[in-house]
């Protein structure tokens, strides 16, 4: 979360009602902050927009070329010459508002031949689901390829711009994204795509999506809780509830108690004594996670009503992992019983491969695990996904790590883990590590939370 420049400034900044130090420091804050350099672009846009619904009036000979040179640039941190813009551009607030009310989906589309709209958008009381269509293409790649190829953001009145938004769903002509709603007081913001590829082709796609949940944000309540643990080696503490219409998002937070992390300590010095210093960076990743079930007033279990969500930040002995559940609404009445315990702890699995052992197969704890190599670039790992302990792999060339990004799926009862390798590296022999062990442990007797 970025700290920017509030829509106030920028309105008077587009406007020109700012004189000396106070510009230099808005023009210095925008050469160094590609959030705001990104959201004045935007503005500039939306008045080009507006150039198309009401008469022109008399500018300079040279606007159209800035603003268009404005509009057709890729995002960046290089620097802008500010003033010379706001010699030409003179939106007030207030209209800049009213045209925002006006275009409920607006989008800049640049010269290619390819193009991306809002196709559909969906708000409930946890999340916001925007799906995008694409047209003019004929081709077999997905839209999006690469993490590197778009940014999503929401934008909020007082300057606030929070990195926010994932893929949840994608084929080769449409894409969903998911932007949750746990930690977002405001009922009126922007939400906004900024896309520099499509199918592997390099252009520059803006589009800006205005949400309104007023009605929503009133039928949703936060409640803070109170219950807190530790048991069998993990420490848990619960933070909030958040019950609306739809859905109850439950957040907590989990970490080893003092002698699990001394253990798992141990055994990471275990298994990594006789390795390179470089290659131990792939042990790493150890949590562990509650195992519980949701009632509602009458007693029925639930079944979660969205994926769950989970941060985990690494010191240096374990993970702290925060997590937020969803389930169907239990606003009349509930509650949560914690049943046990998932460890991810540390494997001493390490198989050094050729390409040439491809596909390679091996046997861990009665699973068969089965490493493939795949077109552009890729490899595979796959098993059994009832059965597999191995949740998280790691792959190292020349003891650094070779893989750019990782995907998991799970299909016809198989768990697949497909990474990306980095273009760069020579892969004809690789260490293909297991990262984490999944461990579970269940309570005598399960521990009863008011989530409410």
């Amino acid at each position: 979360m970025v700290k920017c420049l509030s829509m106030e400034d920028m309105f008077d900044f587009l406007d020109g009602r700012m004189e000396g130090k106070k510009i230099t420091q808005i023009e210095r804050h925008m050469q160094d902050c590609p959030s705001c350099s990104a959201r004045f672009e935007e503005l500039l846009e939306t008045e080009h927009t507006i150039s198309t619904l009401f008469p022109p009036v008399s500018v300079e000979a040279t606007f159209t070329d800035q603003v268009m040179d404005k509009l057709t640039k890729k995002k960046t941190t290089k620097k802008h010459h500010w003033r010379a813009t706001l010699a030409t551009v003179m939106i007030t607030a207030a209209f800049i508002f009213l045209i925002f009310s006006i275009l409920q989906k607006e989008d800049y589309q640049n010269a290619s031949s390819v193009s991306i709209k809002v196709k559909d958008v969906k708000i409930s009381d946890a999340f916001i689901y925007v799906t995008l269509a694409t047209s003019g293409y004929d081709g077999e790649h997905l839209l999006l390829n690469d993490p590197d190829d778009y940014d999503t953001s929401m934008v909020f009145s007082n300057g606030e711009n929070r990195l926010s938004g994932f893929i949840t769903e994608k084929s080769k002509s449409e894409v969903t994204f998911e932007f949750p709603l746990f930690d977002v007081p405001d009922s009126r913001f922007n939400l906004l795509f900024y896309i520099n590829r499509l199918y592997g082709i390099d252009g520059k796609w803006s589009i800006q999506v205005p949400i309104d949940r007023r009605d929503m944000l009133a039928q949703t309540e936060n409640v803070t809780l109170q219950t807190s643990f530790e048991k069998d080696g993990i420490d848990v503490n619960f933070i909030r509830a958040q019950h609306g219409p739809e859905n109850s998002l439950i957040q907590f937070e989990t970490k080893f108690t003092e002698e699990m992390a001394t253990f798992v300590e141990q055994q990471v010095t275990k298994y990594t004594v006789d390795l390179p210093q470089d290659e131990k960076s792939a042990f790493v990743g150890y949590n562990a996670q509650i195992l519980f079930d949701v009632f509602n007033a009458e007693g029925q279990k639930l079944s979660r009503s969205i994926p769950e969500d989970t941060i985990s930040v690494q010191n240096d002995r374990y993970a702290h992992t925060i997590t937020l559940s969803g389930y169907p609404s239990v606003q009349n009445g509930g509650y949560l019983l914690v049943t046990g315990v998932k460890f991810e702890l540390p494997t001493n699995i390490r198989h050094p491969l050729s390409i040439d052992q491809l596909p390679y197969t091996f046997t861990y704890n009665g699973t068969d695990y089965e490493v493939k190599l795949l077109p552009d670039q890729r490899l595979e790992v796959s098993s059994d996904a009832k059965t597999t302990s191995i949740k998280n792999w790691h792959i190292t060339v020349d003891h650094k790590t070779a893989w750019d990004y990782s995907e998991f799926r799970t299909e016809n009862q198989k768990l697949y883990t497909t990474f990306t390798l980095e273009k760069d590296i020579p892969f004809d022999s690789f260490i293909l590590y297991g990262q984490t062990e999944l461990k579970y442990v269940y309570f005598d007797k399960p521990i009863t939370v008011d989530i409410h």
